[in-house]
């Protein structure tokens, strides 16, 4: 029986995991399949009772709105931001399923988070400087993993977002700053400028910009100081409205695609056991982006 990984969340017809996963399972000669099901917040727990008793489905990516939602329904997390992107089915022997607290099934459902090292690789690919400030937009999980990384590498972090008790518990879960803030509000500009001034990365953390070239997270007449490095955690275009406002401002820019890379290499492994085939994975995103890694577009 070929072994199946799922990519769940809505939307996901966007994606490039899939064609990226299946090149890394060609490339190890492993007969998986890598598959993308729609499956919304409110769909989570009538889909999550068929995936964890299908015996083909070995792993799982999670992506919004579910990587926070799915994780009661796991027997283990291992990350501490609260936040989930990689499933793992682990299977045991049945008789040791009491000490396991599986209830004798032989399978449990593991939560990992590679969204926060696969920000960091990327960001270092770029610009590989210490990161003494940095302010993070968004309150979703993708932006818990941001925060909860950078925090951990050692930078004074500030969140802002709209969601005031998604960004306060954060903020609290963290030890991170949040202030309530909101793109079109008055005083919007100025209010990220000043959390700018003396910052060296933006994060765009929302998905402000999927599939719209011309959507930016940023309100009209910001100004981004040149020292600022700007990732944008989207990636599909591959040059969004906020990278093009970066460049044109003289900053740094950091691709979304490159994350999607790092933290997918670091995903395959878990599901795998194996390393994981980067250049393979990295030029099978790239096309299907219609792009070339070098390429400028």
């Amino acid at each position: 029986m070929s072994s199946r990984v799922l990519l769940i969340g809505d939307p996901v017809a966007h994606s490039v995991s899939p064609a990226m996963q299946n090149a890394a399972f060609r490339a190890a000669d492993l007969d998986w399949t890598y598959e993308a099901v729609t499956v919304a917040r409110d769909g989570l727990a009538g889909a999550w009772t068929s995936i964890e008793t299908d015996p083909s489905v070995v792993g799982l990516n999670v992506t919004i709105p579910l990587k926070e939602a799915v994780v009661p329904h796991l027997a283990r997390v291992e990350t501490h931001d609260g936040s989930v992107n990689t499933i793992v089915f682990e299977v045991f022997d049945v008789f040791d399923a009491d000490a396991r607290g599986a209830g004798g099934s032989g399978r449990v459902a593991v939560g990992h988070s590679t969204d926060g090292v696969g920000f960091l690789a990327a960001l270092r690919r770029v610009d590989g400087r210490p990161r003494r400030r940095a302010v993070v937009l968004g309150t979703g999980g993708a932006a818990r993993a941001a925060a909860a990384a950078l925090r951990g590498d050692g930078s004074e972090v500030t969140v802002l977002g709209r969601n005031h008790e998604r960004g306060r518990r954060l903020a609290s879960d963290l030890g991170v700053g949040f202030e309530l803030w909101e793109r079109d509000a008055p005083g919007a500009a100025e209010l990220l400028e000043r959390h700018l001034d003396g910052a060296d990365l933006l994060a765009n953390a929302t998905p402000v910009g999927t599939g719209d070239a011309g959507a930016s997270p940023l309100p009209g007449g910001v100004r981004l100081p040149a020292e600022v490095t700007v990732f944008d955690l989207v990636y599909r275009p591959r040059r969004t409205a906020l990278l093009r406002q970066a460049a044109e401002q003289g900053c740094r820019t950091v691709e979304g695609i490159e994350m999607l890379i790092e933290q997918g290499a670091r995903s395959f492994s878990l599901w795998t056991g194996r390393a994981a085939p980067t250049d393979v994975m990295r030029d099978a995103a790239y096309a299907a982006l219609g792009t070339a890694p070098e390429a400028e577009v």
